[in-house]
């Protein structure tokens, strides 16, 4: 067709009053409304999506929060619940069923919740995930899905953790006390006015102090290198809990080991596999005592412990005025309500092993002892690794308080220092790389 006809004919288009630029007009402004409500539906989609987002953020930040406190992860992830559904509700009219939820939806259906938690870091990683059903497009729902990710990082190390919540003087430097933890922090997890207490003409010289509570000290006895002690602070949760103890077993029979050596003992015989022992006290002597399950552990000289697990069975771990114990590589365990008292005149060198599950600590009591610990160093004395007694009501502790220092670390419901201890630092190797952290700073990853 020729241009001129072409053109003719279009005149003659705009001129007919027959209805057919109508129809043309209905035809194309189809897709245009489709645009619109394309556009529309994928508007909506995104501003769910972002209060979605909002909400799954205070969901991460809320529950690792919980999670660092102490809170187990059934408990964080109902934190997680309340925070997401405070600040989000499911638009009833647009959801189908979707990947998380079931055929009639419902809060908490379509948020998970997963924790991890290594030696300086706790992480949530909160994900909600439905269909949403557009206005124009309803047989073509949309998928949301987002995700949050919040972690709670370690800040200072600490050696010294007292996890009783509300206790009198949870931590205590009490007498006339002299502790230096230089580069360490203490942390008290009581909400109490004293939950560190440094008083009387005790000395405390730490890197910082973190109290749920308040902190009491006389007039210039603390000195820490940070800006200021923390008040309020947020409790740390008991790094170690979720931990599994070994298994007791048949007593070990001590009755070839020297009376004068071991408690029990009756000499002359076959001390616990390791050869004759004399009965009576013979100077330059030291009996060798094999890992086991001991009903009890009274040593009153030289004794040597060879390395392993030495479990003490509902009785009492005692080093006597004159014992003399020296042990690599070991890690008591007090079970079954077992006791520990370590007098300040005997003299000890005991360190960890540093390979297995328990690598890095060198006294552990079971969630439920409840019994007060004594442990009373003296110059020539040494306890390496952590002393980990979760539930007992108190830990009494005076370490070496040569300037070398040990390198240990408190953990009990309160713990109270009444001698001269020196606690060092860079212990990274010493107590196979475990820890104990104040958390600092809550963020979100992603």
């Amino acid at each position: 067709m020729r241009r001129a006809e072409l053109h003719a004919q279009l005149k003659r288009l705009a001129r007919d009053k027959d209805g057919n630029f109508a129809v043309l007009g209905a035809i194309a402004i189809v897709p245009v409304i489709a645009a619109v409500g394309l556009t529309l539906d994928f508007v909506g989609a995104y501003l769910e999506a972002e209060k979605i987002q909002a909400a799954l953020d205070a969901a991460a930040l809320g529950s690792v929060r919980a999670y660092g406190e102490g809170a187990d992860e059934s408990e964080a992830s109902e934190a997680a619940e309340k925070f997401f559904w405070s600040n989000y509700a499911l638009p009833q009219e647009n959801v189908v069923e979707g990947p998380y939820l079931a055929d009639t939806p419902t809060q908490g259906s379509a948020l998970s919740v997963a924790f991890t938690r290594n030696t300086t870091e706790d992480v949530a990683a909160a994900e909600f995930s439905f269909d949403y059903k557009p206005i124009f497009l309803e047989r073509l729902p949309l998928q949301i899905r987002r995700q949050a990710v919040a972690a709670r990082a370690a800040s200072a190390e600490a050696c010294i953790l007292a996890l009783h919540h509300t206790a009198d003087r949870a931590f205590d430097v009490s007498g006339s006390a002299a502790v230096d933890l230089t580069g360490c922090t203490v942390i008290s997890n009581s909400n109490d006015d004293q939950s560190i207490y440094v008083g009387g003409t005790g000395k405390l010289k730490a890197e910082c102090l973190y109290a749920a509570g308040a902190i009491y000290s006389a007039p210039l006895s603390v000195e820490i290198a940070c800006d200021k002690a923390l008040e309020g602070a947020s409790r740390v949760a008991d790094p170690f809990k979720n931990k599994a103890l070994p298994k007791t077993s048949a007593w070990v029979d001590l009755s070839g080991c020297g009376q004068d050596f071991i408690a029990g003992g009756g000499g002359n015989g076959d001390c616990n596999g390791t050869g004759k022992t004399p009965k009576a006290n013979n100077e330059g002597y030291v009996v060798t005592l094999k890992p086991g399950t001991y009903q009890r552990l009274d040593i009153k000289r030289a004794v040597n412990l060879l390395p392993g697990n030495y479990i003490i069975d509902g009785g009492r771990l005692e080093f006597g005025s004159q014992a003399n114990v020296t042990g690599t590589g070991v890690t008591f365990f007090l079970m079954n309500g077992a006791e520990i008292s370590i007098n300040g005149s005997a003299t000890f060198d005991i360190s960890p092993s540093l390979v297995g599950d328990w690598a890095g600590f060198s006294i552990v009591a079971e969630h439920g002892n409840v019994e007060t610990a004594i442990i009373n160093g003296n110059s020539r004395s040494s306890l390496t690794g952590i002393v980990y007694l979760p539930d007992s009501a108190e830990l009494q502790y005076s370490g070496n308080g040569s300037t070398s220092g040990e390198c240990i670390r408190l953990i009990a419901q309160e713990i109270t220092l009444t001698g001269n201890s020196t606690f060092k630092m860079d212990c990274t190797t010493e107590l196979a790389d475990k820890g104990i952290y104040y958390p600092g700073a809550i963020r979100l990853v992603r």
